[in-house]
């Protein structure tokens, strides 16, 4: 499992999530082939071009059009500490982050049931539900913002929009100040850096990064082998399959998602499922209590 801090870092770097490819590659660096399936071409022609060697007032630089589908990005320094570069017209050509694509990628690693992006204001997007144990049916809330400023404000926004506890995700913990903190707090929220969760496995596919082991935890039953553990417990228990779902504390539709292994088996459903077959009725997770 790898860490992928700059790749994370780098979605902060760039402000509306738009910018030419040489900004994105710089950015994430080892990581841009991961984040080119994400982006998509805008009708925008981009002005600037990144610098090697930045100098003060002079960077970076800038990208000319000699017509015919011909550019280049020249120097603005007047000692000329950059090489030109000649470019085509699919250099120049503004990438925008595709938000949908890239948050379906990496939600099961993160613990959430994706939807498709609503916008909520600046850079601020309603992507799912949270299926985490600590925040489990809360709404998540994407903030991608470059400044800690704009951070803060399209917060506050979100906590007048939104009337209970809600999760906010963040690519890093870079806006998280002492104010940040304070709201936090004060609502019952929760604040997630996708940094601290999502990591590369070697398959190249995002997982949640590695978490204290749980000696209780029990041991994931295989897929296939699902429906004869629960037919063997009912029988064992002279109970139903109602009986195990209510045990676990889960409805009907997340149990046969664990039966048919359309859950991760880190999910709090699949625990509190496994911890009923294991340990027997009554011993799966607190009851949710009627209201």
């Amino acid at each position: 499992m790898r860490d992928l801090n700059r790749f994370w870092h780098s979605l902060e770097r760039v402000s509306g999530l738009q910018a030419i490819p040489a900004f994105w590659a710089e950015y994430a660096g080892p990581h841009f082939e991961l984040l080119r399936p994400h982006l998509c071409a805008t009708d925008i022609v981009g002005g600037l071009y990144p610098c090697p060697h930045p100098s003060p007032g002079h960077c970076p630089r800038r990208i000319v059009d000699y017509g015919d589908g011909n550019y280049a990005a020249l120097c603005r320094d007047p000692y000329k500490v950059c090489p030109d570069v000649p470019l085509q017209a699919r250099d120049v050509v503004v990438q925008e982050l595709n938000i949908g694509g890239i948050t379906r990628t990496f939600a099961a690693a993160l613990g959430l049931r994706w939807q498709p992006p609503v916008p909520r204001g600046d850079c601020t997007w309603a992507i799912g539900i949270s299926l985490r144990q600590e925040t489990r049916g809360l709404p998540v809330f994407l903030l991608v913002l470059p400044a800690t400023p704009r951070f803060r404000a399209a917060m506050e926004r979100l906590l007048l929009d939104v009337s209970g506890p809600f999760v906010i995700v963040a690519p890093t913990n870079s806006h998280r100040s002492v104010e940040v903190q304070e709201h936090v707090q004060r609502r019952g929220l929760a604040f997630l850096a996708i940094e601290d969760h999502v990591g590369l496995a070697d398959d190249g596919q995002f997982a949640a990064l590695n978490s204290p082991a749980d000696p209780d935890r029990p041991m994931p039953t295989p897929v296939a082998d699902r429906p004869r553990a629960v037919k063997e417990f009912t029988v064992r228990h002279k109970c139903k399959v109602k009986d195990i779902q209510v045990a676990a504390g889960e409805d009907e539709a997340d149990y046969y998602k664990w039966l048919h292994g359309k859950l991760p088996d880190h999910y709090s459903t699949c625990i509190a499922i496994e911890r009923v077959l294991r340990d027997g009725l009554g011993n799966g997770k607190p009851q949710r209590s009627a209201s």
